[in-house]
């Protein structure tokens, strides 16, 4: 680890690395600043995960074997379709099959460098299962919060699994709540600021496996706003240190059509403001994006831009995909293809331009249908989990 601090997005006071989840001064925002001067890009050690770049990250795990390094891969068919050239990003080779393998690795590393016994985190499902697979791996408790009765096989990593009444956005809600009342570390809380680190290291993976020419174009699904504006993150601070060249890629965002609150602010060119989701896409079912306005950012200030899909056009996209390139999606890979198409087609992306789609998640999921899922079945209420606990 470098030399890093908490800097607030609003006041820009800085501190320390610490466990906080908002600015103690004003209660602005929080990011992980760094010192590029010098930085390395690769480790000298370097492992064959993203912690081979750990002078970009807050703190780096005892065991840096994953997640990270997944494939770039060329998609032929689907490149000759379009006239471009298509790259696929796999983020489902990760150990629990999604790119939320990166932010639980950072937030467990977090975790355990301020010595967090307990993980909390709230999801729709990826987040979930990647949480509960690294804290088993480093020997925490995991509980986690997810909207509704379908947590996955989560628990088969020993994890607390609560199946909340509600919303993830009620889900959010409630792990804020439970932060007042335990000395846990909380993904979505005190551990936010590092655990969103972990998201960057696609960039630099891009970066790295294209011999450092960055593509024209990246196209990613876009939930919380976090993935989209951390990938803008990591290309510039690999422009900035040297270990990319040329122009920085215009990001381009994909929402599903029923939960589109950044995709509606950019339409609207207006502030963002909460909805409440109502979407087949479990994973991209957020009404109130905790890095929308840093999205929105990172699509003006790269050139790009964020849509919504139609939620009837989605099924069809995740299954073009996979009959084109062998690459079977999960559903917010459907919607990023759907922006693809529609970006082809408008000339946003011109013919022969080099592009990057990120495909964050597989449409395998979930597996092992065999585990029994263990869930307690909770409305959206702080004292019911504290009956559950035991704790009146």
């Amino acid at each position: 680890m470098r030399n890093s601090v908490l800097r607030c997005r609003v006041c820009e006071r800085t501190q320390p690395l610490a466990a906080l989840s908002a600015c103690p001064s004003c209660q602005g925002p929080l990011d992980v600043d760094y010192d590029l001067a010098g930085a390395t890009f690769v480790r000298a050690d370097a492992p064959r995960s993203m912690w081979r770049y750990g002078d970009l990250l807050p703190h780096v795990a005892a065991d840096d074997a994953t997640p990270g390094m997944t494939p770039l891969i060329a998609a032929p068919r689907l490149s000759e379709a379009l006239g471009i050239e298509l790259l696929l990003k796999l983020e489902d080779a990760n150990p629990t099959h999604s790119f939320k393998d990166r932010m639980a690795a950072s937030a467990v590393a977090a975790a355990e460098a301020f010595g967090f016994q307990t993980v909390c985190c709230a999801s729709t499902g990826n987040l979930a299962e990647a949480v509960a697979a690294r804290c088993a791996a480093a020997g925490l408790e995991a509980v986690v919060l997810c909207p509704g009765d379908d947590v996955g096989p989560v628990s088969a990593y020993g994890a607390r699994v609560f199946g909340v009444g509600g919303t993830f956005d009620d889900c959010r809600a409630l792990e804020r709540q439970l932060q007042d009342l335990f000395p846990w570390g909380f993904v979505g809380g005190n551990l936010h600021a590092l655990a969103s680190e972990g998201a960057k290291t696609i960039a630099y993976e891009i970066a790295e496996q294209l011999d450092r020419r960055l593509p024209d174009a990246v196209v990613a699904p876009v939930a919380s706003g976090t993935l989209f504006a951390k990938l803008a993150q990591g290309f510039d601070e690999a422009t900035t240190i040297g270990a990319a060249e040329g122009p920085r890629p215009r990001l381009y965002g994909a929402q599903a059509g029923g939960a589109p609150p950044i995709a509606a602010a950019w339409a609207d060119d207006r502030p963002l403001s909460k909805i409440r989701p109502d979407t087949e896409v479990r994973s991209l079912a957020i009404g109130d994006p905790v890095y929308g306005e840093l999205a929105v950012g990172a699509a003006r200030m790269s050139g790009g831009s964020i849509q919504a899909i139609a939620e009837n056009e989605i099924a069809a996209h995740t299954r073009f995909l996979a009959e084109t390139t062998g690459v079977f999606p999960d559903s917010a890979g459907g919607v990023a293809v759907g922006a693809l198409l529609e970006l082809v087609r408008g000339g946003a992306i011109a013919p022969g331009e080099r592009v990057v789609l990120v495909v964050t998640g597989s449409g395998l999921k979930p597996y092992g249908y065999e585990v029994e899922v263990v869930r307690e079945q909770i409305p959206a209420d702080v004292n019911a989990v504290l009956d559950s606990l035991g704790i009146s």
